[in-house]
């Protein structure tokens, strides 16, 4: 970069300092000076002028953005766990962090693959970082066998998960494909981030363990600075490592009985169905499931919400945080006014609706015109 555009990416027009005015009162009004400490190394990371996206890269965003909003998380994630060590109140009884240590390494793992990647894009190829994602599930698998699910509600399922190399090979497939859907799914303002708000919230409130708290913390704060600004995405850092933080910690919480896999279906819903529906889509279309298109969901109703505003910024957030309470806001929705418990297996009737609702949305959404997709370099 020249000299003039280094000190270009440090001006702040009139409508970026309202927006930081906003982000920052929020965050000190509902996270304190932690929140405020956070919004404003936000900030900062964003006027780097390494690890940045291609504006093109999701087919939604308009503007340059920094990947390294999961690496802020993490690290922020790690003052709090440290403070609360510090303080005495780290809860033990699941592990010291709220799940068992394989877990916390299973994500710091994945992380480290993402930050590689959000530093030096296109330096690890896409084959390398998904056999890398294989081994380090198995390895944790392999390790900490009671990850595999017992019960999921279906018969059939259950018999093929007690067999020890299936079921084994089956949980290491889904955390693979889970992290990945996240990654697909990560670009539009608040969908991704708020889904795994969401989550950590439900799994700090069932548990108590620091790990989740911090995490719920951090990505909070994560959220408002995404939904505001648009500057900052988790990058493959965050999708990978809080992919992992997620679906390692609901393994673990549904083999104790904590919440059952249904909820966690319905908890997880929007990226799973985005993944299963474009790769089902694809085939359909005779086109390779590993090149990725900006035919999705959330590239639709982005397309929808351009037409109504012309704030590029409001479009790309109202996009992500309709989808994330649609889908993850409904799994909340139902927990706090308790009308189903999170153990119960009949939340697979509201994946069930999910899944229409998801379908009855991508065919109303149709931007009516030939979708012009590229076929960009994998994530």
């Amino acid at each position: 970069m020249t000299e003039s555009s280094v000190d270009s990416a440090f001006v702040l027009t009139e409508k970026d300092l309202i927006k930081l005015a906003c982000m920052m009162v929020l965050a000190t009004v509902i996270f304190g000076v932690y929140g405020l400490l956070m919004m404003i190394f936000l900030q900062w990371i964003t006027r780097r002028t390494f690890a940045v996206d291609a504006v093109e890269k999701h087919g939604i965003s308009h503007v340059s953005s920094s990947r390294l909003g999961g690496a802020v998380i993490f690290l922020f994630s790690l003052i709090l766990v440290v403070a609360g060590y510090a303080a005495g109140v780290a809860k033990t009884a699941n592990g010291p962090l709220g799940i068992y240590l394989f877990g916390w390494l299973g994500a710091i793992s994945c992380a480290s693959l993402g930050m590689i990647e959000d530093l030096r894009n296109g330096q690890l190829s896409p084959r390398f970082r998904l056999v890398s994602q294989i081994f380090i599930f198995v390895v944790i698998v392999g390790i900490w066998p009671e990850l595999i699910p017992i019960d999921v509600g279906l018969p059939i399922i259950n018999h093929a998960l007690s067999l020890p190399i299936l079921g084994g090979l089956l949980t290491v497939l889904c955390c693979v494909g889970f992290i990945n859907a996240v990654n697909m799914a990560d670009g539009a303002n608040g969908l991704m981030p708020g889904m795994v708000t969401v989550a950590f919230t439900l799994f700090y409130l069932e548990t108590g363990g620091l790990f989740f708290a911090s995490l719920m913390t951090s990505c909070g704060l994560f959220t408002i600075f995404n939904v505001i600004s648009g500057r900052l995405f988790l990058g493959d850092a965050g999708a990978y490592g809080l992919g992992a933080a997620l679906a390692l910690s609901g393994l673990s919480l549904a083999n104790q009985g904590v919440f059952s896999a249904a909820f966690l279906g319905v908890l997880f819903a929007y990226p799973c169905i985005e993944l299963l529906f474009s790769l089902s889509r694809r085939v359909f279309q005779g086109k390779s499931i590993v090149l990725p298109d900006n035919d999705h969901l959330h590239n639709r109703i982005h397309f929808q919400c351009q037409r109504l505003f012309s704030s590029k910024t409001l479009a790309n957030s109202l996009t992500g945080c309709s989808l994330s309470l649609l889908f993850s806001g409904m799994a909340m929705l139902v927990y706090l006014f308790d009308w189903l418990p999170v153990t119960s297996h009949e939340w697979g009737w509201v994946l069930l609706g999910q899944i229409f609702v998801y379908g009855v949305l991508f065919y109303l959404s149709n931007p009516n015109k030939t979708l012009i997709t590229k076929s960009i370099k994998a994530r």
